[in-house]
């Protein structure tokens, strides 16, 4: 009975009751979104299962403050910098390769024709501010659907059953970069008036300009529907008992 008795406390594990209290644990030390609040349970009861190994009568709640005493004076703070970079950085990497995909076979061909195509406007309309002012004032009306319908609709989630997400926090992103794009489009007549159009007084300029504009929309487009699509997706792959 003894040697049962030391079997069952060299194998401790974390119990489910006592999992719980580690995800407490976190929501106490201010780490409120929930797949932040995994990893950090899962680093926990393994670290906590290690000091079982060499003492099993180790307490529960000792093992932790030992565990938690690894993250030094800034606790959970910094490991949730790191991954709110993690995410950034790699969905980043995600819109970069959307971006250099329309500079691929046969991507290309529909950049170069809507350049193109861009580039005849400016050439053929004898008042540039006329093109500029339709791209903008479309580009305007379209983000203002996006955030009034398209994105409520189809996106917006950053809550789900009361939980909080780190990674559907990502979803904001698009909203940020439209918001920063009809900033753009306002500022445009300043932005006319102080480089006087000279930049669209020759070839290589207007095909700089056009190219530019299109290279803004693309972007637009993938910060707007690749990378949220991106993210939805992964989201369900980690946490496919909350799919939304």
């Amino acid at each position: 009975m003894l040697n049962l008795q030391n079997n069952r406390l060299m194998n401790r594990t974390v119990t489910s009751e006592e999992t719980k209290k580690l995800f407490l644990f976190c929501h106490k030390h201010y780490v409120y979104h929930y797949d932040l609040q995994v990893e950090l349970v899962d680093h926990l009861a393994s670290s906590i299962e290690e000091q079982w190994q060499n003492n099993p009568e180790l307490s529960f709640e000792a093992a932790l403050r030992n565990t938690f005493k690894k993250f030094g004076i800034t606790g959970f703070s910094k490991i949730k910098e790191q991954k709110q970079k993690e995410l950034m950085h790699n969905y980043n990497r995600l819109l970069w390769r959307f971006m250099f995909d329309f500079f691929s076979w046969p991507k290309i061909i529909m950049t170069a024709a809507f350049t193109l195509v861009l580039a005849t406007l400016f050439k053929v309309v004898e008042n540039d501010v006329w093109v500029l002012a339709t791209i903008f004032t479309g580009l305007i009306v379209f983000i203002l659907y996006y955030y009034f319908r398209i994105y409520p609709k189809n996106f917006k989630s950053a809550k789900v059953n009361g939980q909080k997400f780190m990674l559907l926090e990502q979803l904001k992103r698009g909203q940020q970069v439209s918001f920063l794009a009809v900033q753009l489009a306002l500022q445009t007549p300043n932005l006319c008036h102080a480089f006087n159009f000279s930049v669209l007084q020759n070839n290589a300029g207007i095909f700089g300009v056009s190219l530019g504009i299109v290279l803004i929309i693309i972007m637009l487009s993938g910060e707007m529907f690749f990378i949220p699509s991106k993210i939805k997706e992964h989201f369900m792959k980690q946490f496919p008992e909350f799919a939304v």
